[in-house]
């Protein structure tokens, strides 16, 4: 029986995972941002063959498989850490899925805005350079869908839409450490500013 690269590198990384104590933290928190079309987590893991396809065909480089030393029901799995790499939109991994865990959906504006979840931006104004005075616009900038998702109100500052799809774009390019702008499946609480709810 063949054994592919990636096979190979997840099995000697698991093996030392293991053999360090199994699985981390670090590992466990990884994933809530899953490729387009994947709904919920529970859900995609359970259709998800772990083939990897997915992540061999994605453009941006953005898809990440969980470790084997995670939690059973999502080792091998695929994940985005937006501020690593965001997703481009190019919906290549939707086409490859085996199993219908992805949807197929086209890479054009309306259907990406119409169809895709991944999460949505949220806006840290106590972090976000902008709302500190200083011009940026630089998450404006990176969106591959500026002015549907996100806009810019006076003074360069970001202004999140409900048309977000998280791509996470505006996370992986924004300046600050830790951002200012970072995709979150669920509401992350009061300190994060998302679409409706500015009050500047």
């Amino acid at each position: 029986m063949s054994v592919s690269r990636r096979e190979l590198l997840h099995g000697v990384a698991g093996a030392m995972g293991l053999a360090a104590g199994g699985c981390t933290p670090a590992a466990e928190a990884k994933g809530t941002i899953l490729p387009p079309t994947a709904g919920t987590p529970e859900d995609f893991w359970a259709r998800c063959i772990r083939c990897y396809r997915c992540g061999e065909v994605c453009t941006a480089g953005c898809i990440e498989f969980h470790p084997p030393w995670a939690r059973p029901d999502r080792a091998g799995t695929p994940y985005i850490e937006p501020r690593r790499a965001g997703c481009n939109t190019c919906m290549r991994c939707t086409d490859v899925c085996p199993t219908g865990a992805l949807t197929p959906v086209p890479a054009e504006k309306e259907a990406v805005l119409a169809q895709i979840d991944m999460g949505t931006a949220y806006v840290d104004h106590g972090l976000c350079l902008s709302y500190q005075g200083r011009v940026c616009g630089v998450c404006h900038d990176a969106c591959p869908y500026p002015q549907d998702a996100i806009r810019l109100v006076s003074r360069a500052l970001p202004e999140v839409l409900d048309a977000c799809v998280g791509c996470g774009r505006c996370e992986e390019r924004c300046p600050q450490v830790p951002a200012a702008i970072r995709v979150f499946r669920d509401d992350p609480g009061p300190r994060w500013v998302g679409p409706g709810e500015n009050d500047d």
